[in-house]
């Protein structure tokens, strides 16, 4: 039966195609082995700055709560491909379902994950370089309150791993980024450093709890000109105002990002205990049950089985219908050139991704919006088969080899 599907890295099959762009395919999959299910990458070869080698590295050599594990990657046909662990919604999608609005206590506990989240990556000599509510997703079932970040395409060090010797100042560089969330130096062409991925984030803070930013739907005559325009009211648009009717430890947590200088060690504590603030003012406690997860924290936890696989097995319906299903958020192209480090990267070669967070830059990783149907899906032979593949059988206990991908 599994003839019919095709299979990456020995034991992997790509079972629905389920986002992609210029950038390549991500599909859903599942473990031969474990039954187990799996998110995989794929990426053309021949892309103008593949990228996909550089970030299944990056991720593999991180370690800490909240990063995905990668369990394959490697190169077969034509493709660079990277398996990885299945992940929940991303923040954006959950905002959505949500009507964009999010209560204080969640907009606190979702900060204070990806402050831990970029916190743990910048221990470990990385910056991220793309912050934005995408690029964070939640976990699924026992990690369902757990926030991962992923994305790492734009990432690069920041210092030496060894040494720990600090890049040098640098600017006249081009904007690397989601413009909406890029930090005022990022915008003026300054090197990326640590202060900018914690800048982001509080950008994406505000956003959460005030359902909009400022510069958002911006309309010019072409995207130079609006991303200028996004510089320009960022810039001029004063921390006082922009954090109007937000808890006063926003605008204290945006101006310390601010102030920031370019090689500083930020102080994620401080800004952790900020939030905490808000919690005792307004008295919450940081329990990770948000608005849209209560009913199930409200089911008796389910006990681990023993020799239970650590890929976790698709839920039968009869569970899945408890769950909210998210909507599907509508893809739009993008053409933005794309940065990778190593030599084949231009010093020089920025990306700036749409401001309204819905390009192809969105869809880098599946977000399982509709799971029941997701889970549901299997591929009749020939029916929507997104490639075909070579495939030799052998005897019942022994494994089965594919050939490579034929595209």
């Amino acid at each position: 039966m599994e003839s019919n599907y095709v299979r990456v890295g020995g034991k992997y099959v790509l079972r629905k195609r389920i986002g992609g762009g210029s950038f390549g395919d991500i599909f859903f999959g599942s473990n031969l082995e474990t039954q187990g299910d799996v998110a995989i990458k794929l990426e053309n070869l021949n892309s103008t700055f593949p990228q996909l080698v550089n970030e299944a590295k990056i991720i593999r050599s991180l370690r800490g709560e909240g990063v995905p594990k990668v369990f394959w990657s490697g190169t077969e046909g034509n493709y660079n491909i990277m398996v990885m662990e299945l992940l929940g919604p991303s923040l954006e999608d959950i905002f959505k379902t949500q009507d964009r609005r999010m209560s204080t206590k969640s907009a606190c506990m979702i900060c204070d994950q990806m402050i831990q989240r970029i916190e743990t990556i910048h221990n470990q000599d990385y910056i991220h370089r793309d912050i934005k509510p995408e690029n964070f997703l939640f976990g699924l079932n026992d990690k369902e309150s757990t926030v991962y970040i992923i994305d790492f395409g734009l990432s690069k060090k920041y210092r030496e791993s060894k040494t720990k010797q600090h890049i040098q100042y640098k600017d006249k560089k081009s904007l690397t980024g989601t413009a909406r969330y890029a930090s005022v130096y990022a915008h003026q062409g300054i090197d990326q450093t640590r202060r900018d991925d914690l800048e982001g984030i509080i950008y994406v803070f505000i956003y959460f709890l005030k359902g909009e930013l400022p510069w958002q739907g911006l309309h010019l005559k072409n995207k130079q000109e609006k991303y200028n325009k996004i510089m320009s009211v960022k810039m001029s648009t004063t921390v006082e105002n922009l954090c109007k009717g937000c808890p006063s430890e926003v605008a204290h947590l945006l101006n310390y990002c601010k102030g920031l200088r370019f090689e500083e060690n930020p102080n994620y504590n401080y800004m952790r205990e900020q939030l905490a603030s808000v919690g005792r003012k307004e008295n919450f406690n940081f329990d990770l049950i948000f608005e849209w997860n209560k009913f199930n924290h409200a089911r008796a936890p389910e006990k681990k089985q023993a020799g239970q696989p650590a890929l976790k097995e698709a839920e039968p319906q009869s569970q899945q219908k408890h769950k909210k299903q998210l909507k599907k958020p509508r893809k739009k192209q993008g053409n933005a050139q794309q940065e990778i480090e190593g030599e084949k990267n231009p010093e020089n070669q920025g990306e700036i991704r749409e401001d309204d967070c819905e390009t192809v830059a969105g869809h880098r990783w599946p977000e399982f919006c509709d799971r029941q149907k997701i889970f549901s899906f299997r591929l009749k032979s020939g029916e929507n088969s997104p490639m075909k593949v070579e495939t030799e059988e052998n005897t019942v206990g022994k494994r089965r080899d594919s050939g490579c991908i034929l595209f």
